[in-house]
């Protein structure tokens, strides 16, 4: 029982790191805009899932489930990578959300990590993703607000969020010398990379 008690305190502290608070069965997240995620997130990187394990970590007496990508990074704004040129790679493990929901009778328990993203192997992100923790987990920034699919090829590449982009230019007005700033909806990646950079000062 304080085994199972422990768990719960360690996965209550890490769902501290980015919700507010869970109303009527759905995640309270604080809004973020660009400025806010690439503050907040220790790397910055778009690249390709090439992997996708499961797996477990040891935290507060217990196992949490955790799910690790290995990603593949075409190009990285923000952090350190290992690797150069075009063999970086990177690994981002999360808590998998996958493993959240069991059920006891007509109960049903529901992770606090159910709106963390699923990545797909195969396909190309933009993410913003926090440092790991001390026992090696991370996730992206604000949840779905940090992890961009990457729709389109070439010039045409465009990023987008679980919000579609809603609310990514908040508050920003003009920081970037850039008075075109779209409300929602797909943006081009080549901009979005260049607005990162200016944010990071890279």
């Amino acid at each position: 029982m304080g085994r199972e008690k422990n768990v719960k305190h360690t996965i209550v502290g890490l769902a501290a790191l980015f919700l507010v608070a869970p109303v009527a069965g759905a995640t309270t997240l604080v809004q973020m805009n660009l400025a806010d995620l690439s503050g907040r997130a220790g790397r910055i990187f778009r690249g390709t899932v090439v992997a996708v394990d499961t797996g477990t970590v040891k935290a507060g007496g217990g196992e949490l489930p955790t799910v690790a990508y290995r990603i593949k990074v075409t190009d990285a704004l923000k952090g350190e990578f290992a690797g150069a040129g075009d063999s970086k790679y990177v690994v981002v493990r999360m808590i998998d959300p996958a493993q959240g929901g069991e059920r006891t009778g007509h109960v049903r328990r529901v992770s606090p990590f159910r709106d963390l993203p699923v990545l797909e192997r195969g396909r190309e992100y933009l993410l913003f993703t926090t440092a790991p923790s001390r026992i090696g987990l991370s996730t992206t920034v604000g949840l779905g607000q940090g992890a961009f699919r990457i729709v389109g090829e070439g010039a045409r590449a465009a990023a987008v969020n679980a919000y579609g982009n809603a609310g990514l230019f908040n508050r920003m007005g003009a920081a970037l010398g850039r008075s075109a700033q779209p409300a929602a909806g797909p943006v081009a990646y080549g901009d979005m990379a260049a607005r990162v950079r200016a944010l990071v000062g890279r």
